[in-house]
């Protein structure tokens, strides 16, 4: 979705003249981001307020973290851990409170994230083998709360199984993988989208 068709949408939007309640949604922690790309989020959220054009004009920031998924050239990428992401989440609500001031803000945005207990979770079962089914059984046996799942108990527990949170979070090199058998994605369209993000990431 470029900038250009999101702001001609907002344009419509204005002309309506009835419409005063926008949602931005926005992926963020992907390979070769950079901080001023996420800070950027906070100065066009002011923006698209700017450009409804009304007063009682409100903006929500709905803030999704990066997921590498099977079957796509990223499905071999690195993840952040969804604990850094909260940070994230921080850093780019604490600036749009700065540009805006702290009135405007309670007023007229709403920056959301910070799902990480669902976030950690995805971590493990969007990449590990069928041992992962274990760690769930075993989580569910001991009656934890899977809304409120918290990363030393997720860790706690793949540990019990053998396995480690952190090999989950990493660049999968190996050439097979956990859904090889599904996957139809050329390792030519993977590398060459890591070369052109670690490009861009080197020239910042």
């Amino acid at each position: 979705m470029t900038k250009q068709r999101v702001d001609r949408a907002l344009d419509l939007c204005r002309a309506n003249g009835k419409i005063n309640t926008v949602m931005l949604y926005f992926i963020i922690s992907a390979p070769g981001e950079r901080e001023q790309d996420r800070l950027a989020i906070a100065d066009y959220a002011r923006d698209v307020r700017a450009r409804l054009g009304r007063d009682d004009a409100k903006v929500i920031v709905k803030l999704h973290q990066f997921m590498p998924k099977p079957g796509t050239p990223t499905q071999r990428f690195a993840m952040t851990d969804p604990d850094v992401v909260t940070g994230y989440g921080h850093e780019i609500r604490d600036r749009l409170r700065t540009l805006v001031g702290d009135d405007d803000f309670e007023a007229h945005y709403r920056v959301e994230y910070g799902e990480t207990s669902r976030m950690h979770l995805e971590v493990v079962c969007s990449r590990g083998d069928r041992r992962v089914g274990h760690v769930l059984e075993d989580l569910y046996d001991q009656g934890v709360d899977m809304a409120t799942l918290t990363k030393a108990q997720l860790v706690a527990a793949l540990e019990r199984h053998g396995l480690d949170y952190d090999r989950h979070l990493r660049h999968m090199d190996e050439p097979i993988l956990p859904w090889h058998l599904l996957n139809v994605v050329p390792r030519e369209a993977e590398d060459a989208l890591a070369r052109k993000l670690a490009a861009r990431a080197a020239a910042a």
